[in-house]
């Protein structure tokens, strides 16, 4: 049976498919310690579980407003005015089902066949295949040496056919947060040739000082008019399964996604909004120390990371993006380095090809401290 051209031109997630590999090893009795998960190991907190089972025995389990259920969308726009000081309300808030969905919708509403999409690499993974999903292209532009927004090369890179720009910051794989005089010049360029601007905050919570983050829709009125804000709860307040994401926008931009959404998958999981209402209603410690567990992992694994490869601090989200530099003889490729690493090591990393550059690998340190120890450990000994 013939698939669709739009399928065939697709590669399958990198990530998912490193993931099944890695559970199949396992299954076969093989040690493997997995630094390739994009996901927190602190469960939610049990206010949040108890919310969800209330949820649960009221019967909170018919369709909800396409949008999300407005207790929900309030606070999420309170939580997003406080923190970025850009005010909005419930109508400017969209609840899909996690980022990847909102990205997905984005891109059937607003890409026409052939149009271009700007995206610094490194990447998140599913970015150039959403956009091939819409019927778009991808063009990928290179970063600076330190994995910064190289801005020549994303003015340089637009054309007529360029609809947006897309990045995400704090940024997965490189962890870099990406500055305000930055993002204000990403604004010029988007006012000045009338583009959309797609920023992607999955970890704008998980910031390390004397870093800051920025929602590039708060700068001003007229970025605001001409931004989609993409956040997520599955990493700042640990509801990777829960599935819930969002988008910020004029609402201009709401009512097409809306109108798609309707006619996909309709609401999110209509229990689920309650228990992620509960996460962005209660006491925020619980969160707040996860991230100061992050700060110490981070601080231990940058130590450790720096004994074996050549590697920026991470800035924010939870993520090593070591580089390969003085292993050119030992590898042609970062995918060799990571499958050696694998076979050797019994470690899953990710390889920086699957994020648009090769030359690196991705390593979470979103583990334990003593697992960190180890795998970092058992990859300073194969590599020696």
């Amino acid at each position: 049976m013939p698939f669709s051209h739009r399928i065939q031109a697709v590669e399958g997630s990198k990530s998912v498919g490193l993931a099944s590999l890695v559970g199949k090893l396992k299954s076969e009795g093989h040690d493997i310690i997995g630094l390739h998960v994009g996901e927190p190991d602190f469960p939610p907190p049990q206010e949040v579980i108890e919310a969800t089972q209330k949820a649960l025995s009221d019967l909170q389990v018919r369709y909800s407003l396409v949008p999300g259920i407005p207790e929900l969308r309030e606070a999420i726009a309170d939580r997003f005015s406080s923190r970025s000081g850009k005010k909005v309300n419930l109508e400017n808030i969209l609840v899909s089902n996690g980022s990847k969905q909102i990205l997905y919708n984005i891109f059937q509403c607003f890409i026409h066949e052939g149009d271009e999409v700007i995206i610094p690499a490194p990447y998140w993974v599913t970015f150039p295949e959403s956009i091939k999903l819409a019927g778009g292209t991808p063009v990928i532009v290179k970063s600076r040496d330190d994995l910064g927004l190289d801005l020549e090369a994303i003015e340089e890179a637009i054309t007529p056919k360029t609809k947006m720009i897309l990045f995400n910051t704090p940024n997965n794989p490189s962890s870099a947060v990406y500055a305000k005089e930055d993002l204000l010049k990403v604004g010029e360029l988007a006012k000045k040739h009338d583009l959309l601007v797609v920023s992607d905050e999955a970890y704008e919570s998980l910031v390390f000082e004397p870093n800051v983050h920025t929602s590039i829709a708060s700068l001003s009125d007229d970025l605001f008019q001409r931004t989609i804000t993409v956040q997520t709860l599955s990493k700042s307040h640990c509801l990777t399964g829960y599935r819930v994401g969002y988008m910020i926008a004029p609402t201009k931009f709401i009512e097409p996604v809306n109108k798609l959404q309707s006619h996909l998958n309709g609401n999110v999981c209509t229990f689920a909004q309650y228990g992620a209402l509960k996460a962005l209603t209660m006491d925020q410690t619980y969160f707040e120390d996860m991230v100061a567990t992050m700060v110490k992992r981070k601080d231990l694994a940058y130590g450790l990371t720096k004994e074996i490869f050549k590697c920026h601090e991470p800035q924010g989200a939870f993520y090593l993006f070591p580089s390969l530099d003085g292993y050119e003889d030992r590898f042609k490729t970062c995918n060799e380095a990571a499958e050696f690493i694998l076979k050797e090591a019994k470690v899953a990393l990710l390889p920086g090809s699957a994020f648009g550059i090769d030359g690196y690998l991705r390593i979470s340190f979103a583990s334990h401290e003593d697992v960190l120890t180890e795998a970092l450990g058992r990859i300073k000994e194969a590599l020696k």
